[in-house]
């Protein structure tokens, strides 16, 4: 008899959430509707989502992207010319296809010599915020103040070249079919990583760990200079952003940086992914994946990244306000036509 009972109560608690998925959940729910009523996630909301994360190995993000996406009838391109050439509905198809099944993918375009310079005198001129200070201070590699110097998105989204990437519309159409909806462009962000640490630090994201910012996301990366592997490339762990993909052990920690002997025990060596490569060089990638930017040997790196979304709800940041004289025409114009895209983007 208690054999039975063992097999009917086991059977049964397939069906039935454990208590703390349900406070979640109802926690999550009322903070959502809060979100689309305010457009602000409360702290209480977001950080549940993040245990739902973790306490269903991604079911519940994939639940409710699809849930968000399910009315969305995005306007697909057969053919795109662009950053990345001209893309045909063959290569797009092919470029997600690798998106889902790895989670990244490296193109053969780069961005231009001149485009690399342009940017690279921005950050070389302009005050950038240095880990664990409000202090922003130019960028001098021969006098390390910091790990990490990250500019303010603000700043950014007022270079013209940042702009032209923007609107570059192969990355939005990436973007807009590994989402399946219109992708809402979130943020441009970009930072020096140095050596001013002589250990991996956290706050320069030099250990493993998965984002978790938004419900669903995409982002880009551009390698201002050349990365080798000596000067902290970016790895990631291949096909770790799927449902049921991290072992459930390490997502109980919560959201936390993981030691790479902890990872290099579980998965096998070919799915351990380091991406290198010239000045201008550009990949996509779902950073649900455990990744990590490694630490740097010699030398900096300057990455810039591009983030695209379904839903803003998550992390709360600041919308985007330029002044005309701040914006090209070609920009203003595609601001006021690609309202959904451009949601956090504002025009004085």
């Amino acid at each position: 008899m208690k054999s039975i009972v063992k097999k009917i109560i086991s059977y049964l608690s397939k069906f039935i959430e454990p208590s703390e998925i349900v406070k979640n959940k109802r926690l999550f729910k009322a903070g959502y509707d809060d979100y689309l009523q305010l457009g602000k996630t409360n702290q209480e909301a977001y950080m549940s989502m993040i245990k739902l994360y973790c306490q269903t190995n991604g079911q519940f993000n994939n639940d409710k992207h699809e849930e968000i996406i399910r009315s969305s009838s995005p306007n697909y391109s057969d053919c795109v010319n662009g950053l990345l050439g001209q893309l045909t509905n063959a290569d797009l198809v092919d470029i997600n296809e690798e998106l889902i099944e790895e989670g990244y993918v490296k193109f053969d375009n780069k961005l231009s010599d001149d485009v690399c310079k342009r940017i690279l005198k921005f950050a070389e001129t302009t005050p950038a915020i240095i880990s664990k200070s409000s202090e922003r201070v130019i960028y001098n590699r021969e006098d390390l103040a910091s790990e990490v110097y990250r500019f303010d998105s603000q700043d950014l989204i007022q270079l013209d070249e940042i702009q032209k990437l923007i609107m570059d519309p192969t990355l939005i159409e990436i973007a807009r079919r590994y989402l399946k909806c219109e992708p809402i462009f979130d943020f441009p962000t970009m930072w020096w990583s140095t050596t001013f640490m002589k250990e991996a630090s956290s706050e320069a994201a030099q250990m493993y760990h998965f984002d978790m910012d938004r419900i669903k996301w995409l982002k880009i990366f551009f390698y201002i200079n050349e990365v080798t592997e000596d000067n902290g490339p970016h790895h990631y762990i291949s096909g770790t952003h799927k449902i049921g993909s991290k072992p459930q052990h390490l997502l109980d920690k919560g959201y936390v940086r993981i030691e790479d002997e902890e990872l290099q025990a579980l998965y096998p060596n070919d799915k351990m992914k380091c991406i290198t490569g010239k000045e201008g060089s550009i990949f996509a990638g779902d950073t649900m994946c455990w990744h990590k930017g490694s630490q740097l040997v010699e030398g900096e790196r300057l990455v810039l990244e591009f983030e695209y979304c379904s839903s803003l709800f998550g992390a709360n940041s600041d919308p985007f306000f330029l002044d005309p004289d701040d914006a090209s025409p070609e920009f203003i114009d595609f601001i006021s036509t690609n309202k959904t895209y451009a949601l956090k983007i504002n025009i004085l």
